[in-house]
């Protein structure tokens, strides 16, 4: 077995499973006790995702093994809901949604902030303090009517702007900090982030020949 899919949802996130088979391709895949830790935490930190979001959100796990690489990924699609909506700008407004969030927790407010529509009503969004993290659209600008505005975000782009002397030293090491004492951004090689439309994918890549 080298790869494997759970159904998730906010009420039932499903995470027992998820590890036992996580753990499970881990093992076919010759990871020794301490790379399978790594592996799970991973898939522990992505269907983390799933708590704290309003409504019954569905998703699903998927984990691919390419010889030493893993791939695990999250997607669902999304729709804002009015209280989701109402609760972000209400924390873009206070600043409750600050360093407290940790990485994680700011690439879940980045994708919120990616899913919310382009209304002037949402103006006050503009304040949320997600330090240096932001998605972009890779095409730019996309066009009223055409196709669905897509944003995305790279882990390995974020360590580049950070050593870009564009940033301050200050941003630049607190950035750092925050990325050191996340579990995901200890481990993972890669973290990427697509928002399209209302459909969201995270994926984290890790490669343990790197390790060897």
């Amino acid at each position: 077995m080298d790869s494997a899919k759970v159904i998730l949802t906010t009420e039932d996130p499903n995470l027992n499973e998820v590890l036992s088979l996580t753990e499970a391709i881990g093992t076919e895949g010759q990871l020794d006790h301490k790379q399978n830790l790594r592996l799970r935490l991973l898939a522990e930190e992505l269907v983390g995702m799933l708590r704290g979001i309003a409504g019954d959100v569905s998703a699903v796990y998927k984990l691919e093994r390419l010889g030493k690489k893993y791939l695990l990924s999250l997607t669902s699609d999304v729709t804002m809901t009015r209280s989701m909506r109402e609760q972000l700008i209400f924390a873009s407004k206070t600043g409750k949604n600050s360093v407290a969030l940790g990485f994680m927790g700011k690439i879940k407010e980045m994708i919120a902030v990616a899913l919310l529509p382009d209304d002037e009503d949402i103006s006050p969004i503009e304040g949320l303090s997600l330090g240096l993290m932001g998605m972009s659209s890779p095409g730019g600008a996309v066009e009223t009517g055409a196709l669905p505005n897509v944003s995305q975000w790279s882990m390995d782009s974020y360590k580049e702007a950070l050593n870009s002397e564009s940033i301050s030293k200050e941003e630049s090491r607190e950035a750092w900090d925050e990325l050191e004492r996340s579990i995901t951004a200890s481990i993972a090689d890669d973290v990427r982030v697509s928002v399209t439309g209302s459909h969201v994918e995270i994926v984290i890549e890790k490669d343990f020949s790197k390790d060897e």
